[in-house]
């Protein structure tokens, strides 16, 4: 399912939207004379042609000095004044940009001319030549003042950066792709697989964990569907709901606000682990929660002892979950199409707190990296 942001209110007035149309131009040569002042663009992706979304970064040289930016795309719809698509673009440093840019990214070198605001010439290492417009009268009198026929190749492959850094990928690596997403987790094994060690274990414990927007929570709910089958009943406890809270944090930071959301002492999972435990010995445990309105943690009830536990989360890996017997996946959901989803979820559930760039900002430059540190760590 390819998933947008197409024609949401909230995310308008943010206008982090571009609409653009791309050309082939016949007679390249005729646009010689714009390649002498073009600048040297180095770009690269970290998500693969069959997400939902891309994710670019891009280094560019202007004015004697080096600039960096990150953009996060959906794959848009075609319409009659061009590719009209999600954009949401940030500053970031040199050291972010080169943390991302590992052999596994896709690459791509260009020379482009900007020929005004509104219509850049971009000449490729490969000898090809593409002209992108984001307004039809600059594009005409571009066109015009050119005197050379254009081909529209919006939205085909060829047009594509993403796709183009992909193939350049694959001639230099005789034919092997990269960054090809993984099989989602089948619901069904992970239930039988359950079902299976469940007979030697009263209460069977499983960790299911993943980046934020990996889905989670969609997969838990189908293994609770599959367990019910099986006459098994289950229950689920997030690290989510093991949050420390904006005051405790705030205190065990000198009183200063809290801004890392995605690391490990903002969950409570040492707490969680002794839950478990009384859960495992027949006991009740509270339900806990976080309010979001002023992010502190409350009791919404009790959880009781079922057949299975399924511990969901970022942290659910953690070492304090080593006690128990387990089983344990990692949904294995890429960077740009997590980011996407959590962006996604953020505009619709809560449109008056949600800024995209901040957002992709903050994820790129503490959430991935926390992520991937944990999972480093195991």
């Amino acid at each position: 399912m390819i998933e947008t942001l197409v024609g949401t209110p909230e995310f308008e007035q943010n206008n982090h939207r571009e609409q653009e149309k791309k050309f082939l131009p016949i007679f390249p040569e005729r646009l010689a004379e714009l390649r002498h002042n073009a600048l040297p663009i180095e770009q690269y992706y970290l998500s693969h042609p069959s997400e939902s979304f891309s994710l670019r970064f891009r280094e560019t040289f202007k004015d004697g000095e080096l600039y960096y930016v990150a953009a996060l795309k959906d794959r848009g719809v075609i319409t009659a004044t061009g590719l009209d698509r999600l954009e949401v673009e940030v500053p970031i440093t040199a050291k972010t940009y080169n943390y991302y840019n590992t052999d596994e990214a896709a690459i791509l070198r260009k020379l482009r001319a900007e020929v005004n605001r509104n219509v850049v010439v971009d000449f490729y290492d490969d000898g090809y030549v593409q002209v992108e417009s984001e307004d039809p009268i600059a594009w005409t009198h571009f066109s015009e003042r050119h005197g050379t026929a254009f081909v529209d190749v919006t939205g085909e492959h060829i047009a594509d950066n993403e796709w183009r850094a992909h193939l350049a990928y694959r001639r230099e690596h005789e034919g092997k792709e990269t960054l090809v997403p993984d099989e989602d987790l089948n619901s069904k094994l992970i239930a039988y697989e359950i079902l299976s060690h469940h007979r030697k274990t009263p209460i069977m414990t499983v960790q299911i964990s993943g980046r934020s927007g990996s889905g989670k929570s969609t997969i838990v709910r189908e293994i609770q569907r599959e367990l019910e089958s099986y006459g098994l009943n289950s229950i689920v406890i997030s690290t989510d709901d093991y949050h420390r809270g904006a005051a405790w944090l705030r205190a065990n930071n000198n009183g200063q606000e809290w801004t890392e959301w995605d690391h490990p002492i903002v969950y409570d999972t040492e707490a969680m682990a002794d839950d478990i435990s009384k859960l495992h010995a027949g006991y009740k445990v509270p339900r806990r929660q976080i309010d979001f309105s002023d992010c502190s943690p409350i009791i919404t009830g009790e959880i009781t002892p079922a057949d299975v536990v399924i511990i969901e989360g970022i942290y659910a890996l953690s070492p304090d979950f080593y006690q128990f017997d387990t089983l344990q996946y990692s949904v294995p959901t890429p960077l740009a199409t997590c980011i996407g989803r959590r962006l996604l979820r953020d505009i619709k559930e809560r449109p008056e707190f949600a800024d995209p760039a901040k957002s992709l900002r903050y994820m790129l430059e503490q959430a991935e990296p926390m992520w991937r540190e944990q999972v480093s760590a195991l």
